[in-house]
């Protein structure tokens, strides 16, 4: 349940930005859609959900619940991925605080997962079973999340108005935003909190605990359904104050709930969200559902793999700066301008660690942290250390002035925590050299190999 609506001022806002969707654009995206003996039945579902996230506040002129049929095979909260151009990445804000929220994971009221210390996600069904009230995790820029990009099904965009508007300028599958040198709509939406009114937070994908959950492996198929499923993508969320044991924070999410084929995001499970480890049925009184996806070609789900990603967690993210191929100066060149702003950004602190040079000590812990140029037999760190590793290392780094150009730098080089590296930034003032000595220690103790023992760069001084 959401707990607040949105200020006026925020409405208003949202108001002027859907006015300049222009009739001829939504009549075109209306004709376009997909119909199904269904559609009358997922209208009125579509009408009880906008009514339940707005607690009967009437704001139809900036949202509408979308349950419109956007692909062949289902509505938008069927959460339907066909093909990897319609996952739409987007890249969380800089200079002030963003959080959203994962919830591909939750199911059973039992933890589940590869890793002993992942927490209890459960998804309980509603009474009429047309939502289900889903246990989440939240994802924060303070963190790992500080760089990480997110991805948003475009199919599964739960305001029909910024899913139209995301179709239009993305096209019908996303694939004019797949290397989209403007922010989407539906990332612009997501990260201004303007996606659906009153929500603290919404649910999107996030790769970031793939390794927790032995997920989005081609040797491991995951595991196959039929029947109802929580599909949680774009759904809004509310902050619990909830934490689990290693100090991550949970949300709840109102999911919709769709009937059909579907695949959880592990391998190995039950389909039947209420039959334990142990065989046994719960007898709570609650029923339980898995929050998922589903790809027709019963595969993971395919995440965009037309160029890697910097700093993205899984076999997507590029990887880190190798010495042994330099890149072009046509690409990005040292001596350029957009160097100089960089290594400029890297030699300054932030408000958040005054004298701290953050970009440096992000750079060293980030993206190993999250198992990029790990060696899968050794890597093996707790969900504890991971969170606490790049919350210290990553703290403040969404404040440094230029952040913009140093995710070009790394886009333009295909390369992961890797800016002050490819532009020449090697002076870190001594608190800092001293805290990247001390958080690669801290990360050898925790099986994960640092920068500075696989490119000898970003090793500090004791």
């Amino acid at each position: 349940m959401i707990k607040s609506i949105t200020p006026f001022s925020k409405l208003f806002l949202l108001l002027i930005t859907f006015l300049t969707i222009t009739t001829n654009v939504m009549a075109e995206e209306t004709a376009t859609i997909l119909q199904s003996p269904e559609t009358i039945s997922t209208d009125r579902y579509g009408k009880i959900y906008s009514q339940k996230i707005l607690r009967g506040v009437t704001l139809k002129d900036v949202y509408r619940f979308n349950a419109q049929w956007t692909t062949a095979i289902g509505p938008a909260y069927a959460n339907i991925v066909e093909e990897s151009s319609n996952f739409i990445k987007c890249k969380p804000p800089t200079g002030r605080e963003f959080t959203y929220a994962l919830c591909y994971y939750s199911g059973p009221a039992q933890p589940t997962g590869s890793n002993p210390e992942n927490p209890s996600l459960p998804c309980t069904l509603s009474k009429d079973g047309k939502v289900a009230n889903c246990t989440c995790y939240a994802i924060s820029n303070k963190g790992a999340g500080a760089k990480s990009p997110y991805l948003v099904d475009i199919n599964a965009i739960s305001n029909l108005y910024i899913y139209q508007e995301t179709t239009a300028s993305c096209g019908r599958d996303g694939s004019d935003c797949t290397d989209a040198s403007s922010e989407p709509p539906i990332c612009e939406a997501i990260n201004t909190n303007l996606l659906v009114p009153g929500a603290d937070l919404v649910s999107v994908f996030s790769p970031l605990y793939a390794n927790d959950y032995a997920s989005q492996t081609e040797s491991v198929p995951l595991t196959s359904c039929n029947g109802l499923y929580a599909g949680c993508m774009t759904a809004p969320c509310t902050r619990t104050g909830k934490y689990d044991s290693q100090g991550n924070e949970l949300v709840s999410c109102e999911c919709p709930v769709f009937n059909g084929p579907y695949q959880i995001g592990q391998a190995n499970q039950n389909c039947n969200a209420n039959v334990g480890a142990d065989g046994t049925t719960s007898t709570s009184g609650s029923r339980y559902i898995w929050s998922a996806a589903y790809n027709p070609g019963n595969q993971p789900l395919p995440l965009p793999d037309a160029q890697c990603t910097p700093d993205m967690a899984g076999k997507n993210g590029c990887p880190l700066y190798n010495p042994n191929k330099p890149v072009p100066a046509n690409v990005v060149d040292p001596s350029s301008q957009l160097c100089k702003n960089v290594c400029a950004s890297y030699q300054n602190s932030t408000p958040t660690t005054p004298g701290l040079q953050v970009g440096y000590t992000c750079d060293s812990t980030l993206c190993t942290t999250i198992g990029i140029g790990q060696n899968k037999l050794t890597y093996n760190p707790s969900v504890k250390a991971q969170a606490s590793l790049s919350s210290q290392a990553c703290q403040g780094v969404g404040q440094m002035a230029n952040i913009e150009q140093i995710a070009l730098v790394e886009s333009l080089a295909n390369c992961s925590c890797c800016a002050s590296q490819i532009c020449g930034c090697d002076t870190p003032n001594d608190q800092t050299n001293q805290a990247v000595y001390k958080l690669n220690a801290e990360q050898r103790n925790q099986t994960i190999k640092p920068q500075c023992d696989i490119n000898d760069t970003l090793c500090g001084k004791p």
